[in-house]
């Protein structure tokens, strides 16, 4: 700063950054008063304007250096360079004021050319940040076992569950099926077929759960039709040795007529019309109640996987080997494994499944039994 801006009685400065005040020079350092010219001893104030009592220089505290004897038997000493000390003492100040300032900005400086030159390094002291791992967002490994990508912005994304079941089927064709009966060269044809049904009647949720939703219908209605075809055989051995159907033990011979009077038919009709009209009613209970579960928006899996429920469910029809309510028992534990089969294979809840299985088996109750009815008052 010009030394000419400061006022020439100004002692106390304040600075800019802590608002501290301080003081950067003393009244010794001013100009001191100048010497009478006529030798007035008196320290009366003088007519020209002269200085007070105190002098230019004089301390207002009482301290009387520039006017003591020293400075009145030397006065060609203060007027030699009477500024010289002053200006020091203001040069020295406003050093010690500008200096840490100066300093600061040049050592922030210093730091933000630091930083931008050279990476940062985390310090010893601070945690590392979390890698992408089990668990962790951006990671592909979930705690369910399930894999998916992470979202744009680093969270992860749930995957659709039909998408990672589709990538589960894949995976178990690949390394084979879960299914015994869709693995045959694995297992063989009886092992096979064998461990499908006892895998089924045994524990029907973990089956399904782990039956593919897609992969195929062929094997699925194979494994129906021999089933279907088994019982149906069963009860033509049992007819033709005279035991009967279950029609008969329940004393209704019109219900033999009508077939559970399959078993009675010729062995041609038995072989090759009996299995069409299994597939037929196979994919019509199939639209029906796949169309039932998308109104409870409850088939996400698809029809496919409707249909395998559908097959696999007929695994009971192996009771079919027992003469008389055999085939009873197997109907009624297929329509249990169909209800579990449709929850599993579509993860919806147990009353939507019961509601779509239910219903049209109620509804060909009724219009059997109005058949029945009708023919049975047509023949009296």
């Amino acid at each position: 700063m010009d030394d000419t801006k400061v006022p020439p009685r100004a002692q106390m400065a304040t600075c800019p950054k802590c608002s501290h005040k301080f003081r950067f020079r003393v009244v010794d350092d001013l100009e001191p008063a100048p010497p009478q010219e006529h030798g007035a001893s008196g320290p009366g104030p003088s007519g020209n304007g002269s200085p007070g009592p105190f002098g230019w220089g004089a301390n207002p505290m009482g301290d009387q250096k520039a006017s003591g004897p020293g400075a009145a038997s030397a006065p060609g000493e203060g007027q030699a360079d009477p500024m010289a000390a002053q200006r020091a003492a203001a040069a020295e100040a406003w050093k010690r004021l500008q200096g840490p300032k100066k300093d600061d900005g040049t050592a922030q400086a210093d730091a933000s050319a630091q930083s931008s030159a050279s990476p940062a390094v985390p310090s010893a002291d601070e945690p590392a940040p979390p890698q992408p791992g089990f668990g962790q967002p951006g990671s592909q490994t979930y705690e369910s076992g399930e894999t998916a990508g992470g979202g744009t912005n680093g969270a992860p994304t749930q995957p659709e569950p039909w998408a990672a079941r589709q990538a589960a089927n894949q995976a178990a064709q690949s390394n084979g099926s879960p299914v015994p009966f869709e693995d045959l060269p694995a297992h063989g044809f009886f092992p096979g077929l064998w461990g499908t049904i006892r895998m089924i009647l045994t524990k029907p949720s973990e089956f399904f759960k782990r039956m593919p939703a897609h992969g195929g219908m062929g094997k699925p209605l194979a494994f129906h039709l021999l089933l279907a075809e088994f019982m149906v055989l069963c009860q033509y051995v049992w007819s033709m040795a005279g035991i009967g159907a279950t029609a008969e033990y329940l004393g209704k011979p019109e219900l033999m007529d009508m077939g559970l009077g399959v078993a009675g038919a010729a062995p041609i009709a038995l072989f090759l019309i009996y299995p069409l009209l299994l597939v037929l009613r196979l994919m019509v209970m199939t639209g029906v109640i796949h169309l039932l579960l998308l109104t409870l928006k409850a088939g996400g899996a698809g029809a496919e996987a409707t249909f395998r429920v559908l097959c696999y469910s007929a695994a009971p029809l192996l009771l079919g080997v027992i003469p008389g309510v055999g085939p009873l028992i197997g109907g009624v534990w297929s329509i249990g494994l169909t209800i579990i089969g449709l929850r599993e294979a579509h993860r919806t809840r147990i009353s939507s499944a019961m509601f779509a299985v239910l219903v049209p088996i109620l509804l060909m109750l009724a219009a059997v039994i109005g058949l029945l009815q009708g023919m049975v008052h047509g023949g009296a």
